[in-house]
């Protein structure tokens, strides 16, 4: 079994933050928070819609559905502490699997058991294929088909985006394809992905470090390790990502334009996407990017809605699913625009350009810079303050970054970052792989007048 008491990339983690690596493999965070009443539970497995099979689009998120019915049973109910007033959950992101509980703080060994039987692995009969599929039949229809802009621009953007599967794929897939699965291919799928060293186990609360260590060790050590090899980086498209000559003989990247039709969304909408590289490599320049979005979005809001009103609503985003922190290379930045028809996808394109160029050469004003890295810090802290979010982000961290302490030291390096680093960031914007997404809403037809009998 290995210790560390300090993160890899040379901060020292803060005192309460303890993490070990047990002999399996599996990877612990303990942080205590005395004097709380609960304790939040949370497991990352190193495994998200970007593992999907070719042909198997959704996988990972079926398996997120199994592994979560396995404890809980059907639609999730009967979690470990919900007889007491506990919660549970579970999320597919881009690079990674999280369940995670909250329960009170005398529970803490039943949701350990819990997160222990989901790492053993599920044993899915036909009828749980079936039965999970339906759920997530009704999840498409509730947040994609069946809701205006459903979709846009997370799962529509992404195709026209970038040319490899890994990137380009819907997540959720395609309930009629994965209705032919087995439950081999299913398990096949977990023993490849789901090992304990291709996870974090996180705890967050009312528990000394020596008691959650206790119980950790107790609960986890019998699982045996499984091999796991990360898999390789998939590459991109070259036409999507390589820079083409102009005809001064420029390098520039090609815009992508595509469209999209919405019958439920009343009125038209524009999504314009950028790859950006992995924020491990360069995390300094990825919080530039995450306050560039703020500014961005405060910038063209002011100037689309307020001052020419020529568009509705306005949202710019460092990280399409789950926010900046829950992706590695590549991460998409987006800006969406909702606009009135007499407003044309070229205007909206046009503005964003200008406010790019703008920062790019001159930065953002020294007190608009505090002030959008002021609010962000403060909606981050404000979610902190529900130990669910907690737990996942110190796993997310401890996952994807090698971490947790970021969980802690993020707020005061956004604070930090400068007016030149932001220009910085509005140049490596505009030197990006771009596309841009239109949303036509669409017509449904009359309803035909019945005929009168004769």
């Amino acid at each position: 079994m290995s210790e560390s008491t300090a993160p890899p990339q040379g901060s020292p983690a803060p005192a309460h933050l303890t993490r070990f690596t047990l002999d399996n493999g599996l990877r612990v965070v303990l942080a205590p928070e005395p004097g709380t009443g609960v304790c939040a539970v949370g497991v990352h497995y190193g495994v998200g819609f970007r593992s999907d099979p070719p042909g198997r689009a959704g996988l990972a998120h079926l398996l997120e559905h199994l592994m979560f019915r396995r404890r809980t049973g059907p639609g999730g109910a009967g979690a470990a502490g919900a007889p007491a007033g506990g919660y549970a959950n579970a999320a597919t992101r881009p690079d990674s699997t999280d369940f995670h509980q909250v329960v009170p703080a005398a529970l803490l060994p039943d949701a350990l058991a819990a997160e222990h039987d989901r790492m053993a692995g599920p044993v899915p009969a036909p009828a749980d294929l079936a039965a999970e599929l339906d759920v997530i039949a009704e999840e498409i229809r509730r947040n994609v088909t069946g809701r205006p802009y459903g979709g846009f621009p997370k799962s529509r953007l992404p195709p026209l985006l970038y040319g490899d599967h890994a990137n380009a794929h819907d997540g959720y897939g395609d309930t009629a394809v994965l209705r032919r699965l087995t439950p081999a291919e299913c398990r096949a799928f977990f023993d490849r992905h789901h090992t304990p060293s291709n996870a974090v186990l996180t705890v967050v609360g009312d528990v000394s470090p020596e008691a959650a260590r206790h119980a950790v060790e107790r609960r986890f050590a019998d699982l045996p390790p499984r091999p796991f090899t990360p898999p390789a980086p998939a590459a991109n498209d070259p036409a999507r990502d390589e820079p083409e000559q102009d005809g001064a003989g420029n390098g520039r990247h090609v815009d992508r334009y595509g469209r999209h039709t919405d019958p439920l969304a009343p009125l038209p909408a524009v999504s314009v996407g950028y790859q950006l590289p992995d924020p491990a490599a360069d995390l300094p320049g990825h919080l530039a990017h995450v306050l560039l979005a703020a500014l961005l979005e405060s910038r063209l809001r002011a100037r689309l809605v307020t001052r020419e009103r020529t568009a509705v609503a306005v949202t710019a985003d460092c990280g399409l699913v789950g926010g900046p922190f829950a992706a590695r290379h590549p991460v998409t930045f987006a800006c969406t625009v909702t606009h009135p028809e007499t407003t044309g996808t070229e205007a909206v394109v046009h503005a964003l350009d200008d406010e790019l160029h703008t920062l790019a050469s001159d930065g953002p004003a020294p007190g608009e810079l505090r002030l959008a890295a002021r609010r962000w810090v403060s909606d981050l802290l404000r979610q902190h303050d529900a130990p669910h979010v907690r737990v996942r982000s110190l796993g997310a961290f401890e996952l994807l970054y090698g971490d947790a302490s970021l969980h802690h030291r993020v707020p005061g390096l956004l604070a930090a970052t400068s007016v030149a680093q932001t220009a910085e960031a509005a140049r490596r914007l505009r030197a990006a792989p771009r596309a841009v997404l239109t949303l036509t809403p669409g017509r449904a037809p009359r309803p035909q007048r019945a005929g009168r009998a004769a």
